[in-house]
């Protein structure tokens, strides 16, 4: 086995062992502990193994230097989780109290199906809400002392340092996702949370399909990480027994996705079960295992020219040559997310391109030209090869 396999697979039987409160065994002996370090925190787990690597006898654990990492970033962990589960309460109550209809989603739910609710680090909290309130959300979050980093589109980003990142979701994917009209049903399917008026959930079901779909969004736009397979096995872990397995089956059959669904559940319960996977879970795995937690630019570039059918032999070329003009020439619509004066000025669209190449030449050179780089360097046998992947997953 090779290095980079002993510390993945090392990496998931912590993973498991937590998840279990099982005993950990020892670390293969050519374990390299830094390596290892590195991929969790790429995945956003370095905070959960800590937990691992402590248990371990003193022998058996990193050296102080890679050590001290995971403790670090398990402390970061516990300091972020305080402040938005205070945050998150604070918003329920003011959601409530201003009549403001919400539905808490992902991570702010998932997070107490882990064995502390730390071990699940959020990015950000996400809570849908109606269209309709949008103005009445803006007026009471930035009287909340939010400030508005960005407004229209699928969601608006309120932000409060050091660690507050509200997604407050007028939609739970883009228009022209597949799973678009499904979930354009969400509040349809919503109840009212008991004690509340104005705070609604999702029943076990429709949360676990919806959960299914947000992965599927990660996963074929530019890959998702380890994480999203531990929740989908957590949930299943905790509400499989409790939820109607012929309800999900349809529903996930309407949306075409039940292959996929049946795959990623394949390879959760053989990473963190005791299943078996076959050949095309490793291929998953290795996929997931290069992604992160969010995925990578690479994998984005590679899902967004298979979209516009690069895959095909004649079109890789112009295919390229489209999405570049996409990248650095976006359509009104996304232009006035980043400058709402575009609402009220769309004939300053070209001047909005200019700033915004300026903007990404000075402030983001080096990811501009890495963005540039992957486009050019993407060959075919990179987009036949994720293709391939994702016809035979499901997708």
């Amino acid at each position: 086995m090779s290095t980079s396999n002993l510390e993945k697979s090392y990496l998931i039987h912590l993973i498991a062992s937590l998840a279990h409160n099982n005993s950990l065994a020892n670390p293969p002996q050519k374990l390299n502990w830094d390596r290892l370090h590195h991929i969790s925190s790429r995945h956003r787990l370095s905070n959960m193994v800590c937990y691992g690597v402590e248990k371990l006898a003193p022998g058996q654990q990193p050296d102080q230097g890679v050590l001290e990492k995971f403790q670090r970033d398990r402390k970061l962990a516990l300091a972020r989780e305080a402040a938005q589960h205070f945050c998150f309460d604070e918003l329920i109550k003011a959601f409530e109290a201003h009549r403001i209809c919400c539905l808490p989603l992902k991570g702010c739910l998932i997070k107490h199906l882990y064995p502390q609710p730390d071990m699940r680090s959020m990015a950000d909290i996400d809570i849908l809400f109606q269209d309709e309130q949008t103005e009445e959300v803006k007026s009471l979050m930035l009287g909340l002392g939010f400030t508005l980093k960005n407004f229209g589109g699928n969601h608006d980003v309120y932000i409060k340092k050091p660690f507050l990142n509200i997604e407050m979701h007028r939609r739970l994917v883009a228009k022209d996702s597949p799973y678009s009209e499904y979930l354009s049903k969400t509040w349809q399917r919503a109840r009212i949370e008991a004690g509340y008026k104005y705070v609604y959930h999702l029943s076990p079901e429709d949360f676990y399909v919806y959960l299914l779909i947000h992965l599927t969004k990660h996963y074929i736009n530019a890959g998702t990480g380890i994480r999203s397979i531990l929740d989908v096995y957590l949930y299943e872990k905790h509400y499989g027994s409790k939820m109607d397995i012929k309800y999900i089956g349809q529903e996930l059959e309407h949306i075409k996705l039940q292959k996929f669904a049946e795959n990623i559940r394949v390879l959760a319960k053989a990473w963190f079960g005791e299943g078996r996977g076959s050949t095309l879970h490793t291929e998953m795995a290795h996929y997931i295992f290069a992604s992160g937690v969010y995925g990578t630019e690479r994998h984005g570039t590679i899902a967004s020219l298979n979209k516009n059918q690069g895959h095909q032999i004649a079109s890789v070329g112009m295919t390229k040559f489209r999405y570049q003009l996409k990248l650095f020439f976006p359509g009104l619509k996304h232009m006035s997310i980043l400058y709402p004066y575009l609402h009220r000025l769309p004939f300053l669209l070209p001047f909005t391109w200019a700033l915004r190449g300026l903007k990404s030449l000075l402030l983001k050179k080096e990811r501009t030209f890495r963005l540039i780089g992957n486009v050019q360097s993407v060959t075919k046998n990179e987009l036949d090869k994720i293709y391939d992947l994702h016809q035979r997953a499901g997708l």
